[in-house]
């Protein structure tokens, strides 16, 4: 999502409620109904059912109690907002009761919140359909849920509840924002939060401007250098313990999903179906902005409108260790998932794999805005069959931001692109089909046919088995081995680690195929270098592993060249069984691009730095810019040495992009 964020706007309905006077307590354990088309008023029981929300908003329950409305009956132009709170494990509830439709509750623009609560914890609703349409778009909301300077509420369950038709202002985003499901949190002189919240089996439809939405004004921390809360902005204390699941989400005017400023969230099980369908700003489906450890997966997401992002996904400002998995995105106007860090802000270590696109457009991996660092994409399916730019990096990212692995492109439209591709690090992907200008390369690519059932034929997540393997594909046990490959793929096949995998988003293969895993490079230090040039351009030894192929190691040639053999000894931090070498030539172009490439080279492995022993690998690359891995017998140690004999041209130059161990 672009870092740019609308200017908070006071709520004054919000900031009277705390001058209220406290209304009278209601019995404890008690359950009270409500028939709005009964025509007396009647005292609140089943025989007598209170016909408006009157006396239920004056009322103040205690835990245990139950709020039940009448199935088949229409409660118009009403607000409903019982007071007090539940307690653990006797919640106050709002359900229905009798038989037929469930109850509707038809705001009618009357009342900004259909159903509302204000600090206060241990409520589940229940089975309503809820509705708030007026003459004209305006603030608006479903189910409002707020905290204010309050500490923390625990303990919120909304499902089974319909919430549709809400003319929102569409282009007020944050908080005061319109949406069919929102939970917010105002004030900034008490640290106040959500725990403890499923938002679970619930529709959402013809909704501005959000679906599912969370807010906080508690959200500044040093990754996140965009805040959007002026002066009224408090402390990182996110949301916990949020789960949205198995709701269907249509026709929103903005965002469908977003989960923003909360730890540990989980999202799963959603449909969405249309979004960004009417307002200005841009807008994706499922998403979270400054946000921990956010688990998305087993989400259908669809029908995304125009390319001012539009993707069905969003690594977005301050993202730290999201994971998208097992996912299923299509027709999506703006692609597949947008990369996109605010400027200074933090997104990083995050994870994207098993995921199937079909026939996503505008950008399908689309890196715009801050870069990101240490994002990892591996093991999806992507299918091309509508033009697209398969990838957009328009910010200058390199390998040290994303890395693409086990992918399989299968792409099939004529005019589709690769824009600044090549810059990022690729290992071990499928390119099959058209091969569309600025395909990157790829030390291990395959442009064979993977063999997959019937690509292009997914007509939901859970009929996706066009993009099964077939027996003999060469995608089988031809990956490369992740450090931390999940423990399925998409369809529930059990994945191992250690192992090499199957390309794309099924695991075919049963039996382990041991493979060149790479050792992580975290904690990895020069312990010598002979040679390095620092005057005339950054030539650095430490170039060689710090993710980024557009960097190098060279040796010295301001003054005089040092004369080859050459060598760089690094620390690795830790011992490790190591039983290969990969290195990656220099990356860049003109009539200097193999100046310091490795003709000869020695590979050692020493426990102390200091006895090498004899070399554990010996030979000869060839002379091309393609990633080079030597295998050799496991030894275990701490530190490795690449001794480069010669240059392929006999100069005394010595480079290298990157430098990784296998194991």
């Amino acid at each position: 999502m672009h870092p740019f964020r609308t200017t908070l706007t006071v709520l004054p309905l919000v900031a009277a409620a705390v001058l209220v006077a406290a209304p009278p307590a209601a019995a404890a354990n008690t359950t009270y109904y409500v028939d709005c088309s009964a025509t007396a008023a009647g005292s609140g029981t089943q025989a007598s059912p209170w016909n408006s929300f009157a006396p239920v908003n004056s009322r103040t329950f205690t835990s245990g109690d139950q709020i039940l409305i009448r199935r088949g009956t229409t409660c118009a132009g009403q607000q409903l907002w019982p007071k007090g709170s539940g307690s653990a494990g006797a919640p106050n509830i709002v359900d229905a009761y009798g038989t037929g439709a469930k109850p509707i509750l038809a705001g009618n623009g009357a009342v900004d919140d259909v159903v509302k609560l204000y600090n206060q914890q241990y409520w589940e609703i229940r089975n309503l359909d809820i509705s708030n349409q007026g003459a004209a778009p305006a603030a608006r909301r479903g189910v409002h849920i707020i905290r204010e300077n309050s500490g923390t509420g625990t303990y919120y369950r909304v499902t089974g509840v319909d919430v549709h038709d809400i003319n929102g202002v569409q282009n007020k985003k944050d908080d005061n924002a319109s949406a069919g499901i929102f939970f917010e949190v105002l004030g900034n002189s008490v640290q106040t939060k959500f725990d403890d919240v499923v938002i679970a089996d619930n529709t959402v439809r013809a909704v501005d401007r959000y679906g599912i939405h969370f807010w906080t004004r508690w959200m500044t921390r040093p990754e996140l250098a965009n805040p959007n809360c002026g002066s009224t902005c408090g402390a990182w204390h996110p949301q916990t313990r949020v789960v949205v699941r198995g709701n269907t989400v249509t026709d929103i005017g903005g965002d469908a999903i977003v989960v923003h400023h909360t730890q540990g969230a989980l999202v799963e099980r959603n449909r969405v179906d249309g979004f960004r369908m009417r307002d200005t700003n841009c807008a994706a489906g499922v998403w979270g902005w400054n946000v921990n450890d956010t688990l998305f997966q087993f989400n259908e997401v669809s029908g995304g409108r125009s390319t001012c992002d539009g993707q069905g996904f969003d690594l977005d400002e301050g993202n730290i260790r999201t994971i998208y998995q097992y996912n299923y995105s299509h027709d999506n106007e703006g692609g597949f998932i947008l990369l996109c860090n605010g400027g200074g802000s933090t997104t990083k270590d995050n994870i994207v794999r098993y995921n199937i696109s079909q026939n996503d457009r505008g950008d399908l991996v689309d890196l715009i805005c801050g870069k990101i660092t240490n994002t990892k994409i591996y093991n999806n399916v992507f299918y091309v069959g509508q033009n697209a730019r398969i990838i957009n990096n328009t910010n200058g990212s390199t390998g040290a931001n994303a890395e693409f692995y086990n992918n399989i492109f299968y792409v099939t439209s004529t005019g589709s692109s690769y824009v600044n591709a090549g810059s990022l690090l690729w290992n071990s992907n499928t390119f099959y089909g058209q091969h569309p200008a600025g395909e990157p390369t790829d030390p291990a690519k395959s442009t064979a046919d993977p063999l997959l059932v019937g690509p292009g034929t997914a007509t939901s997540i859970s009929n996706a088995g066009g993009y099964r393997l077939r027996a003999g594909s060469p995608a089988l046990a031809s990956g490369q081995v992740m450090t931390n490959p999940g423990s399925r793929d998409f369809f529930g096949g059990a994945v191992t680690a250690g192992c090499r995998p199957d390309r794309g988003a099924h695991q075919l293969t049963t039996t382990c195929v041991p493979g060149g895993g790479v050792v992580s490079r975290t904690g990895w230090s020069v312990r010598y270098v002979d040679s390095q040039e620092t005057a005339a351009e950054n030539g650095a030894a430490t170039n060689a592993f710090d993710g980024d192929i557009s960097t190098i190691w060279h040796t010295k040639y301001t003054g005089g060249s040092d004369p080859a053999p050459h060598e760089i000894q690094i620390n690795m931090g830790a011992s490790y069984s190591v039983s290969g070498l990969r290195y990656l030539p220099r990356q860049d172009g003109g009539s200097g691009a193999a100046n310091g490439r490795i003709g000869q080279y020695e590979v050692y492995v020493s426990t102390d730095g200091t006895n090498w022993g004899t070399a554990v690998a010996t030979g000869t690359f060839a002379n091309d810019a393609s990633q080079k891995d030597v295998r050799f017998t496991a030894k275990t140690g701490q530190y490795l040495r690449l001794r480069a004999v010669s240059e392929v041209a006999g100069n005394p130059w010595t480079s290298a992009a990157e430098i990784y161990a296998l194991n």
